[in-house]
Formats: C-alpha cells, sequence, structure tokens
C-alpha cells in the first residue's frame, strides 16, 4: 500500500524536481509583459480598460509560481499609476524645497487670482479682482527682489552690510 502511493505521487515529483515546464507562469509572465510593454510603447493611460486584461494576466500568474514576485512588482506598479493622486498643497508649513517658500506661495496666490479674473465677466465683479491681482503683482516683486537662495546675501548683489571705509572714519 505505501509503495502505490510512493508510485502515484512519484510522477507529480519528478515533474516538480526535474522538469521547469510544470511551473507555467514564467510562460504566463512572458506574455503578460509582452501587452504590459506593447501598451506602454503606445502610450495608453493607465486609466485605459485595455489594462485590465494585462492586470489579470498577472494575476492569473500561480501564487506559488518562482514568476509570481515579478507579477506582483508590475501589478504594483500598475495599480500605483492607476491610483488617485492626492491633491497637492499649495504650501506646507515647516516644510522645505519648491512650492514652500514665500514667494512661491505669493506666486500660487497670484496666479489663483490672475485665474478667478480669466474666468470673471466683463462687468463691476471684475474691477475688485484686478486691483487685488495688481496688488499682488507688486508684492509678489518686493518679494523676489529680496528673496535670495541659501548661501546667498543681499550684500553679493552690490548693496552692503558694512559702512563704507570714508564714513566709518569719521
Amino acid at each position: 500500500m505505501t509503495t502505490r502511493r510512493l508510485f502515484a505521487v512519484m510522477p507529480l515529483a519528478l515533474c516538480l524536481l526535474l522538469s521547469p515546464g510544470c511551473d507555467k507562469g514564467p510562460d504566463q509572465l512572458r506574455d503578460a509583459e509582452a501587452s504590459y510593454r506593447e501598451l506602454i510603447d503606445r502610450r495608453v493611460s493607465p486609466r485605459d480598460p485595455a489594462w485590465d486584461s494585462v492586470i489579470a494576466a498577472f494575476e492569473a500568474i500561480p501564487k506559488d509560481s518562482k514568476a509570481r514576485p515579478e507579477a506582483e512588482r508590475h501589478l504594483a506598479a500598475i495599480r500605483g499609476v492607476r491610483g488617485k493622486l492626492p491633491p497637492r498643497p499649495l504650501a506646507t508649513p515647516g516644510a522645505t524645497g519648491p512650492g514652500t517658500s514665500e514667494v512661491d506661495a505669493k506666486r500660487a496666490a497670484c496666479e489663483a487670482l490672475a485665474i478667478r479674473l480669466g474666468q470673471t465677466p466683463e462687468g463691476p465683479g471684475r474691477e475688485p479682482l484686478r486691483q487685488a491681482l495688481a496688488e499682488c503683482r507688486k508684492e509678489l516683486v518686493k518679494l523676489e527682489a529680496h528673496s535670495h537662495p541659501p548661501g546667498e546675501h543681499g550684500h553679493d548683489h552690490g548693496g552692503e552690510l558694512h559702512p563704507a571705509p570714508a564714513e566709518a572714519q569719521h
């Protein structure tokens, strides 16, 4: 009885050990990657329904296949670009980098005013927006004139931090 069970399981064990052809995952991965590359080459939007079949092809790769980790990486990449992007804040308190300086915040405010002005029909409602935009632009020019990259100071542009030597002798 024990030998019968051994002989019944032997072909399956030999297939798994000796023949890589039993794992259909690599073939499925190759086909799914071909479809993946074809959609990328055609620049198909990640939200296009054409990607659904590619996702299904990657998901069809057996969980125990040696090709599954690569399929998971492709699935994560597709899902990452298909997901909804969070709204981008104009400025984040305490943060550094583009969009966080006072100049960047003022520039964004002026841009918002310009957009509102462009969307407002001719009439009495436009004049306050024109004035606000003109004031915003004046403030932006002042901020840009006084803002300097890190390590750069106002005296680097011809201004002086200390009185001239002739004045210091008086």
